[in-house]
Parts: structure tokens; sequence; C-alpha cells
């Protein structure tokens, strides 16, 4: 709004009087934050929480081509993109130029004239750029006029005409060219041959000459039967498209039933499509809602531990005795954890994930300390083993004592039965924030996940 007001007070506030809050910012700053997408082991600081956000690779993204509504985690974006996405740019198989995969069918059966395709009547293979040219002249089976849906006689019986035709013609002009070359060539050539080849030897070879040219009329005659056979196949079949003329009312009946099926089923497919991408958005909002309420139950489950820190605390005031026996003051700590295999199965379930053991100190008036465990770990080790951290906490004597913390720490899991211990020991770093003097209740838990 143009004049923004304090909630509390209702006072009208400027942006020139609002600024960052630098102690909240170093509160949030002290706070170990984990990743809100699903898988993601990542935790850090919240400065650095925005910068991790721009790369996780457990985040939902959108495809870079604005045409494709899926959403997918960033670390499947190659796979997407080369395999999945239906705007990507593949290659065509017959003229090479880059087409996307969704309209490659269009592209393939509509654009390329050089893409084959089958002849719906002889169901030879023919380019495109030759399908109109082979059903007006090659086709055998093409006798229907496409436009009108019904058969069309008089262009049949004007092909039949040209096929005859052209037989007959083809025909005559073999016999014709047989006939000139004999009375051109050969006669001449023979007399010529009778005044130099011995009477006998003349006349073999005119028997044999002529046994040829009986030979080529009876191939001839044989291919003329042949012709006059296909001719009268293809009056017959004129025959029958003059006589079948109910048969095409049937076939329009079934094409428009056929028509009507595939309205209805396209008229499905886009209700299910939309109640699909519904079913997805309604989807991704109860994710989003179970994230928001995983986060609460994290916060909750590090208010409660701060709490029950507070109450040892406090119980730990209550005289001498009990004081000397919740705390430890020589920076050693014992903890046993009751009821270990529920509060497991609870961290299993997500119920409660950590546990903040009783607090400790290095000395009398030393540093207050405490530890914390993921019963079914954190980090790498979430889902195979116990994550157990070691965690400086604002104490009475903090001004006192010499910062950043520097001593050794060593954890160790007790075994109770046959001692094999198992110990983990490092020193602390005074580059990291775990161990400077603490700015809030606790600063950030530092082991061995």
């Amino acid at each position: 709004s143009p004049n923004p007001k304090c909630p509390e007070d209702g006072e009208e506030l400027s942006k020139e009087k609002v600024f960052p809050d630098v102690f909240t910012k170093r509160e949030l700053n002290g706070l170990c934050l984990h990743c809100t997408n699903q898988g993601c082991p990542w935790h850090g600081t919240y400065e650095a929480l925005e910068r991790h956000f721009a790369v996780c690779e457990h985040a939902l993204i959108n495809c870079i081509h604005t045409q494709c509504k899926m959403k997918f985690q960033r670390s499947h974006q190659g796979e997407h993109l080369r395999s999945e996405c239906e705007y990507r740019n593949v290659k065509c198989d017959f003229c090479g130029k880059d087409v996307t995969f969704a309209s490659m069918k269009e592209h393939v059966d509509t654009s390329y004239e050089g893409a084959p395709m089958t002849c719906k009547y002889c169901k030879k293979n023919v380019l495109r750029k030759d399908i109109e040219k082979h059903k007006r002249r090659d086709c055998d089976e093409v006798l229907v006029d496409h436009e009108t849906g019904r058969h069309n006689h008089g262009q049949c019986n004007h092909i039949l005409n040209e096929v005859c035709t052209g037989l007959v013609e083809k025909f005559s002009m073999v016999v014709g060219t047989l006939t000139g070359l004999g009375t051109q060539y050969i006669l001449p050539f023979v007399i010529h041959l009778g005044n130099y080849i011995p009477r006998p030897e003349f006349t073999d070879i005119m028997q044999r000459t002529r046994d040829d040219i009986t030979e080529v009329r009876s191939g001839l005659a044989e291919k003329f039967v042949m012709v006059v056979g296909k001719l009268t196949g293809l009056e017959r079949r004129v025959e029958c498209l003059e006589t079948s003329g109910g048969g095409d009312t049937r076939i329009r009946n079934e094409v428009q039933e056929i028509k009507s099926k595939v309205r209805d089923l396209t008229t499905e497919c886009g209700n299910l499509r939309e109640r699909n991408m519904s079913l997805e958005r309604e989807l991704r909002d109860k994710v989003a809602i179970i994230d928001r309420l995983r986060s609460r139950m994290d916060q909750m489950d590090e208010s409660l531990a701060l709490n029950t820190v507070k109450i040892t605390d406090l119980e730990s005031q209550r005289g001498p005795r009990a004081q000397q026996v919740v705390h430890s003051y020589n920076g050693t700590l014992l903890w046993k954890i009751e009821s270990y295999q529920r509060k497991r199965q609870d961290a299993i379930n997500g119920v409660k994930t950590a546990l903040y053991s009783p607090p400790f100190y290095s000395a009398q008036y030393g540093c207050k300390m405490c530890a914390k465990i993921y019963m079914n770990g954190d980090g790498f080790g979430k889902g195979s083993h116990l994550s157990l951290f070691f965690v400086v906490m604002r104490g009475d004597y903090d001004s006192l004592q010499t910062w950043p913390f520097q001593k050794k720490i060593t954890m160790m899991l007790l075994d109770q039965g046959n001692g094999d211990h198992m110990i983990d020991a490092f020193h602390s770093d005074p580059q990291s924030s775990s161990f400077q003097r603490p700015k809030s209740d606790m600063n950030i838990a530092s082991g061995s996940p």
C-alpha cells in the first residue's frame, strides 16, 4: 500500500525510516537450516541457504522450452532434454533439418517431399513428391475419385482406353521394327552372302534364320496373349465397379461412424488431460504443505530441546546434591539414552529427529556445553548411522573464557557388552562459527554426521 502502517501501534511507515534488523540477521545466521527440497541432505547457515537454492540438485525447475510444462529436479534436467522433452530438437533422418520431436511426424508426413510413403491402394513405397503422379499413371488399384468419394467409371474407362491404345501401339511398333529390320538388313545381307557362301552352308544359314524368326514370332504371340489377358482383367474390374455402387454407401457410413468414435475419444482424452493437470497441481500443493509442516516440526524440535536444557538447568538449581547429579564440571559428559528403540523409531518416522543431552561444563566456572544426537542420522549418515555433534552453549561465565573455544573433543559410543567402544576425536576449528563466543542460546553443532 502507499502508506504502510505498523501492525502494533498503527504508526505510518516510510521506506527511508525502515532498515534491516542486523541483530535478527545475526540470529538467523547462527541457526543451522536444512534445505526444504525433498531428498536434499544439505544444511548450513541462513546466509548460505539462498545461494544453495540457486544450485540445489533436488530443486524442482521448469523446462527451458517454454512450451513444455514438465517440472523435474535440477539433477534430471540433462536426461529430460536428451530423451523426454517433447520440444527437444532432433535431426530429421531424411533431410537432416533440426525439427522439434513433437512436430517430427507432421514434418515427415506433410513437409518433406523426399520422405517415403505407402500408397494405400497398391501398398508400394513411393516418394511423397511422386505420390500423385503414381496414383494417376502407375497405380493399378486406384479406381476411386478421392474428392467425391464415388467410383469414377468415366475416368476408369479413359485410363483403360489409354492403356489399351498404348499397348497396341507398342506391339505394332515392335512388329514393325522387326519387319523393317528383316527387310532392310537381313534380306540384302542374305542375298549378298549367297554370292560367297557355298550352297549347303547357305541353305543351313537360311534355315537357322527362319527358325529364329519363327521363335521371335512365337514369343510375340505369347506376349500378345498376355496383354489381351490383362486387358480382359481390367474390363472385368470396371464391370465390377459399375455393379458395386451399393457398397459405396456402406463404406461411407463406416467411415462416418469411425470419425464419430475418434471425436468422442479425442474429447475424452482432453478431459483426462485436464484432470491429470489438476491432480498434478493438487499434488504439488500437498507436497509444499508437507514441506512447510516438516520445517515447522524441525523448529519445534529445536525449541523443545532448548526448553529441555533450560528445565535441566532449573532442576540443577534446586540444591547442591541435585546439581552434582545433573551437571558435570570436569568437561566430561556420560549420557545414557533411555527407551532407545522407541526414540530411534520416532526419528525414522520423522516424529522427533534430534535429541539434546543435559548441559555440562569444562570447569566449575567454565564453558557451557551439550551433545546433540540424530537417532536416524543426519546428512551423509541419514538412514544408516547415528550422528553425534558437540554444541557450545551460551553460559553465565562466557565473559571469563578465552575465545574461540580451543580444545580437543573426544566422542565415544560405549559398548556395554564386550567393551568394543567406537571413538571419534577432533580439534576445534578456531575459524568455525561453531566455536566462537555464543551470541544465541546455542552455536551451530559440529561433530560426526
